[in-house]
């Protein structure tokens, strides 16, 4: 598809180019190339995906010794303004993009591309001109509650069975699990903004 063919170039020339040329690994996927797709401007970060830890510290190598400003580091990842674009280093790995999406918690967001395709879900077009907010996989419930919250704003509903599997995943998580919102502090709020698509790895695609 030619649009497939645009987004490829388009992004080999935001960041992937760069990439190969240093020899690095990598992948973008999430909320960035929703947005491309909906033909809305894109206002979310660039989400950084590798497939091992060397091929993260390469790419937070790289991007130091270009002397970017570093928003932020932690165990997740780091975050990092390069040439007026805003990148979050996913640090956590998968084998490939497709694995990379099959991860997401909704199909709208199950986008990724590297420097030769693009990669989604089976149904993430049809859910995204239909605006409607679908399931794949709930790892992280509450995360996922959050981030649906998010999508409302940006125009999308979902459906009461849609409702039902998230909250009937929220009822059935290990209550140690969840920690109190009075304790998190405002980094770590921005932080979990801020980092990525898998709950308590990277929640925050859009």
């Amino acid at each position: 598809m030619i649009q497939f063919d645009n987004a490829v170039e388009r992004y080999g020339k935001i960041i992937l180019n760069e990439m190969n040329k240093a020899d690095i690994k990598c992948w973008l996927a999430g909320g960035a190339l929703r947005d491309y797709f909906m033909g809305v401007p894109v206002k979310t970060d660039y989400d950084m995906f590798f497939p091992n830890e060397i091929e993260y510290e390469k790419a937070r190598t790289y991007f130091k010794a270009k002397e970017c400003e570093v928003k932020w580091e932690s165990d997740n990842g780091c975050k990092v303004k390069y040439n007026g674009l805003t990148y979050d280093l996913v640090k956590k790995f998968f084998k490939d993009p497709q694995t990379t999406i099959e991860a997401f918690d909704f199909t709208v967001s199950m986008f990724a591309v590297d420097s030769e395709k693009i990669y989604h879900g089976e149904t993430t077009f049809i859910d995204l001109a239909k605006r409607q907010l679908m399931i794949n996989k709930i790892t992280y419930p509450a995360s996922s509650l959050s981030r649906s919250f998010r999508y409302y704003k940006k125009g999308f509903t979902m459906c009461i069975g849609e409702m039902k599997k998230l909250f009937e995943a929220i009822q059935n998580e290990p209550k140690e699990e969840q920690k109190p919102q009075e304790n998190i502090s405002k980094n770590e709020e921005e932080k979990d903004k801020s980092s990525g698509e898998l709950g308590k790895f990277f929640r925050g695609i859009d």
